[in-house]
C-alpha cells in the first residue's frame, strides 16, 4: 500500500505528502505515557522524530501500536495528542482505531489544551442537553425543556436536570435528564472521555439504534477537528 498523510493542519499549511509510512494522531497521557500500558514513549527532539517502537511480530495485532484517525479522535481524549509516523508495513483499521507494527511520534499536537478538552466535554454535554430538551417538548414537559434550555453553565445545568432524573426511575424523560445531569457532571470536572460517552450513549438511546451513537460520534470527532484545523476530510489509509 501506499503511504500518506491522513491529517493535515491547515493552519500550519502541511500538505498531504509521501514518506515512509502514514501519518495518523495518537492520545497519550502527560509525558507522552501510554494511558493503558504505562510505555514512556520516545518524544521528538526538535525537527527530529522519537525513536521507533515496534510491536514483536507474534503479537500484532493484539498488541500493536493503535493511533487515530480524525473520525477515531472521541474514543480515546487524554492529556496529549501527538502526530504519530506508522510504517506502512502492516496497518489494520476497525471501528473506533488503526493498528500498525511500527510506529513513532513526530511532533505534539500543541492546540490540544486542558482549556480546550474542557470545552469539548462542555459542548458535548449541551448537546445532550439539546436532545432532551426536544424530546421533553414532544413528551408535553415544556417547562422542563424550557428550564434545561435556560441554563447557561455546566454547573447550573448539573444543578437543574439532577433533581429531574430522580422524580420517576422508570419515566424515560427523567432517565435522559440523568444522562445529561452525569455528562455535566463529567464535563464540569474535566472528564471530559466520560462526558463524550454518555452523551454518545444517550443519542443510541433515545434513536434506539447503534447509528445513533455511531452518528454522535462523528459529530463529536468534527467538532475535535475543527477546533484544532485538522482536515477530517483528507485522505487515509486503505486496508
Amino acid at each position: 500500500m501506499s503511504a500518506m498523510i491522513c491529517w493535515r493542519s491547515s493552519e500550519s499549511g502541511k500538505q498531504a505528502r509521501y514518506g515512509e509510512g502514514m501519518i495518523a494522531l495518537k492520545f497519550l497521557a502527560r509525558g507522552a505515557v501510554g494511558p493503558f500500558t504505562g510505555f514512556v514513549w520516545p518524544s521528538p527532539a526538535g525537527s527530529t522524530a522519537g525513536a521507533w517502537v515496534e510491536s514483536p511480530p507474534e503479537r500484532f495485532p493484539e498488541r500493536g501500536i493503535h493511533a487515530c484517525l480524525v473520525e477515531h479522535l472521541p474514543y480515546w481524549t487524554d492529556d496529549e495528542l501527538w502526530e504519530v509516523e506508522l510504517s506502512d508495513e502492516k496497518i489494520l483499521r476497525s471501528a473506533m482505531q488503526i493498528v500498525a507494527s511500527r510506529g513513532r511520534l513526530v511532533e505534539r499536537v500543541a492546540a490540544w489544551t486542558p482549556r480546550l478538552a474542557q470545552e469539548f466535554g462542555q459542548a458535548c454535554a449541551l448537546k445532550a442537553r439539546d436532545r432532551a430538551v426536544e424530546l421533553m417538548k414532544q413528551g408535553t414537559r415544556l417547562a422542563e425543556a424550557e428550564q434545561l434550555f435556560a441554563c447557561r453553565s455546566i454547573a447550573e445545568l448539573e444543578k437543574v436536570a439532577r433533581p429531574m432524573s430522580a422524580q420517576s426511575k422508570t419515566d424515560s424523560l427523567s432517565n435522559i435528564a440523568g444522562y445529561v445531569a452525569d455528562a455535566a457532571t463529567f464535563a464540569r470536572i474535566s472528564d471530559v472521555a466520560t462526558a463524550s460517552y454518555i452523551a454518545a450513549e444517550l443519542a443510541r438511546v433515545t434513536s434506539g439504534s447503534m447509528q445513533g451513537f455511531l452518528l454522535e460520534r462523528s459529530w463529536q470527532g468534527r467538532w475535535i477537528a475543527d477546533r484544532l484545523r485538522l482536515a477530517h476530510g483528507s485522505p487515509h489509509v486503505s486496508v
